[in-house]
């Protein structure tokens, strides 16, 4: 009998929890009359929607690699690190079989004009880190990696398609040039 009681209070708490939280995302409330008259695509404004979830972007970087003489350099590997990720210009930390899984899934090569594209889905950030690499060692120069640090400007995104919590789309084109490795 006290186990039957148990689950049924189980399942009644679990109701009203589940009733309380998804009607907390709806708000009946009308707000006050603007002293102004309201522009047409403002005008309806009396319900209020409250949402919640994760804000997210997309983001297009493309650009290319040159050497320091502004040839361009092919098999450069380009890739964006997720923010809280620990790195240096040489080093990313971690567990390195995860690290190194991550880095080649998240990177791109460089084609033979040096040009990449980098896509993806990301939380809205001020700035998004750009690891550059020489993962091929001699064969076509031997040059020092990059970490770089590339400001979100609101001329940079687009805010076309942004709804909701979807913010738009972030668009940037990179010039890097890389320094040789003093041996």
């Amino acid at each position: 009998m006290k186990i039957k009681f148990l689950k049924l209070k189980s399942w009644l708490l679990a109701g009203v929890m589940g009733a309380l939280g998804l009607s907390s995302c709806h708000c009946n409330k009308q707000l006050a009359e603007p002293e102004e008259p309201e522009t047409p695509e403002v005008k309806d404004r009396g319900d209020v929607r409250l949402m919640y979830g994760v804000p997210t972007m997309n983001y297009m970087i493309r650009g290319q690699v040159r050497d320091d003489k502004g040839r361009p350099v092919r098999d450069v590997r380009v890739g964006v690190l997720e923010h809280g990720i620990e790195a240096s210009a040489d080093t990313v930390y971690g567990d390195p079989d995860n690290v190194r899984s991550y880095l080649e899934n998240t990177s791109v090569k460089t084609d033979k004009h040096g040009r990449f594209e980098l896509s993806g889905s990301s939380r809205p950030w001020d700035e998004m880190r750009v690891l550059v690499r020489d993962v091929d060692g001699r064969e076509n120069g031997n040059y020092k990696n990059q970490l770089l640090d590339v400001k979100v400007q609101p001329e940079d995104m687009d805010r076309s398609d942004a709804a909701g919590m979807y913010q738009g789309t972030f668009r940037k084109e990179l010039k890097i040039d890389l320094e040789k490795k003093v041996e």
